[in-house]
């Protein structure tokens, strides 16, 4: 059938990064792939729309497995996916795919022995034309997607089209799609259908993601309701496919990160902060900043007030002090919205009586993360975080502490109420003080809301801060 044949012509080039001199083997190809193709094939005596949201893993072995749901004509069909593959020192190989229905040799290259995320493909046969890409699922670390793991807002672009009595009628969308982080969505754009002017099409509904980061949703609205595949994959975007039938449509969404944190904000008893804004732009700009206390209630900053609204001509500067004035520390977080174009940073300053002043600087955190990693050295020094649920949900915080041979030597969990933050000595955290005396790395991790991580690691006279890495 045409749906195991697209999905078996294919050529797979894998665009991970460029070295020189690259050594590559099976095990350079590893990890779990979404993959979304879009195309023509001829259905009879006619041409059909083509669509597939498929997953494909490599086990590093040498080993394929996985799944697929294909559209043809509005007809859809899921197929079973397994295969093998060999990968010369060169980073060329080749490889099979096998469905019920054939079985297709391919051929494959990788660059930097598979490191990046984004694969491209091209297939093309004589009865049919697709193309897409494959993605690495945002689960490809090791970490476990859920509900919070899909949240925030995100521009949305679908194509395709519809079938009535095998009469195909081209359609195309765009909108903004919100999820809210608990399984709530909420969708506001238009859609094209037959070259007609573009209608309103807003609504609302429900999605789930499931643990390997696939997952449905379902948008109800006056024009009626549809239903759509999801994968949420490296990088944020999410794939869409429409699982109505006499639908062939299919699409992406990128993020809108349109917040971000400085997860900590001291001042008083000994500290100081300050924010910094410089607008590279060739326009003037407005933008906000916010500041929270930990409890998650408006924090008022001596001469600044709970926010400040901030405009910058181009190549203008302005800066955000919070005094050292007070024998009591003051802590919370700052949130803003930063146009494009503004970059900025913080800094925190420490005044201990008999010493000179230290200094810190430290970047924004995105409000949209789920996923965080750091890596820590607690043989000297003490590791010290902030937490915060930037999300308008309550938050449960893994935090997965482990050595520097990968073994895990502490977990712990922390419950954030939505807009909430902690701060502590890492190794203070319960079920983390085997960290005390050791290095090693650490991920912090919510299925629901949101999570941002600042820390900051502090040792004889001097304190730094330790960089974080978003992971989903």
């Amino acid at each position: 059938m045409k749906t195991a044949k697209l999905s078996l012509f294919l050529l797979i080039v894998l665009c991970f990064s460029l070295q020189a001199y690259a050594q590559c083997s099976v095990a350079s190809l590893n990890g779990t792939f979404f993959y979304s193709l879009a195309g023509s094939v001829k259905n009879g005596a006619t041409t059909a729309s083509y669509d597939e949201l498929g997953k494909v893993m490599a086990d590093g072995n040498g080993n394929l497995s996985g799944s697929t749901t294909t559209s043809i004509a509005g007809v859809l069909a899921t197929l079973v996916v397994s295969g093998t593959y060999a990968i010369k020192p060169n980073c060329s190989g080749t490889g099979t795919l096998t469905t019920s229905a054939d079985t297709l040799q391919f051929a494959l290259q990788l660059v930097s022995g598979g490191g990046t995320t984004l694969v491209s493909i091209t297939s093309s046969g004589a009865t049919e034309i697709a193309n897409g890409r494959f993605y690495r699922a945002a689960n490809a670390t090791g970490s476990v997607c859920g509900q919070g793991t899909l949240s925030g807002t995100y521009g949305v672009l679908l194509s395709g089209g519809t079938y009535a009595a095998a009469v195909r009628t081209a359609f195309e969308a765009a909108n903004q799609t919100t999820f809210d982080g608990n399984g709530g969505v909420m969708v506001e754009g238009e859609v094209t259908t037959g070259g007609t002017t573009s209608v309103t099409w807003n609504g609302t509904g429900a999605y789930t993601v499931n643990a390997d980061c696939s997952g449905v949703a379902q948008i109800t609205s006056p024009n009626g309701t549809v239903n759509y595949l999801l994968a949420r994959v490296e990088g944020g975007t999410v794939l869409f496919l429409e699982s109505d039938t006499n639908t062939t449509v299919s699409g992406s969404a990128t993020a809108q990160q349109l917040e971000d944190v400085l997860p900590q904000f001291a001042f008083g008893g000994g500290w100081y902060t300050a924010l910094y804004f410089t607008n590279t732009s060739s326009v003037t700009v407005t933008f906000r900043v916010t500041f929270t206390a930990d409890s998650g209630t408006p924090l008022n900053v001596p001469g600044v007030g709970t926010s400040k609204q901030i405009t910058l001509a181009p190549l203008e500067t302005a800066t955000i002090v919070a005094p050292n004035s007070g024998a009591t520390l003051i802590q919370g977080y700052a949130t803003l919205a930063l146009p494009v174009g503004v970059n900025g940073y913080g800094v925190f300053r420490q005044t201990v009586a008999g010493r000179a002043d230290q200094e810190a600087l430290v970047s924004f955190k995105s409000a949209t993360a789920t996923a965080i990693s750091l890596t820590w050295d607690d043989t000297t020094h003490v590791t010290s975080i902030a937490i915060v649920n930037p999300s308008n949900v309550a938050a449960t915080v893994t935090i997965t502490v482990w050595d520097p041979n990968g073994n895990v030597i502490g977990t712990s969990t922390q419950e954030l109420a939505a807009g909430t933050k902690i701060e502590s000595a890492m190794y203070q955290l319960s079920g983390l003080s085997a960290m005390e005396g050791q290095s090693g790395s650490a991920s912090f991790t919510v299925t629901t809301g949101n999570v941002s991580v600042l820390a900051l690691r502090f040792g004889g006279v001097a304190f730094t801060s330790i960089p974080t890495t978003q992971d989903q």
